[in-house]
């Protein structure tokens, strides 16, 4: 006997508290010039994939098995919610995501760790007034 799954509100919460410990992976590790940017954009996209599941799960919408923060983005708006974030911006960061593809990220263009920052906490942000959560 298996045992029941959480609801989807206890899937949100839980959701939004691994995007934080992402997102303070990519706020920590950004100004170590040792680390390197595929470990902060894997961390970068793993905290915007967990959020707006969130997002979706608070909406009564489970999406587990999808990576792709574009897609992610079209179940949000399909939902009705208004996204104002730089979508671009984020969808780019899918070539980060599990199962990544090491040559792509062979390709990818350095990543500015700052506006990355940036991208992250506004991401948390919205995030938070979308479920009800405090910063």
């Amino acid at each position: 006997m298996s045992s029941p799954e959480p609801d989807l509100s206890e899937t949100s919460r839980i959701l939004h508290k691994k995007a934080e410990e992402d997102a303070t992976a990519v706020r920590e590790f950004a100004g170590n010039p040792e680390i390197g940017d595929s470990i902060i954009g894997f961390h970068a996209q793993q905290a915007v994939e967990k959020w707006l599941k969130a997002v979706t799960a608070a909406s009564g919408v489970r999406h587990s098995g999808i990576h792709d923060i574009d897609r992610l983005f079209e179940i949000v708006e399909r939902i009705g919610v208004e996204i104002p974030l730089d979508r671009d911006r984020l969808a780019v960061l899918t070539q980060y995501a599990v199962p990544l593809r090491y040559d792509e990220l062979l390709d990818a263009e350095s990543l500015d760790r700052d506006v990355l920052v940036a991208l992250v906490d506004e991401v948390a942000a919205w995030v938070a007034v979308q479920i009800g959560v405090g910063e």
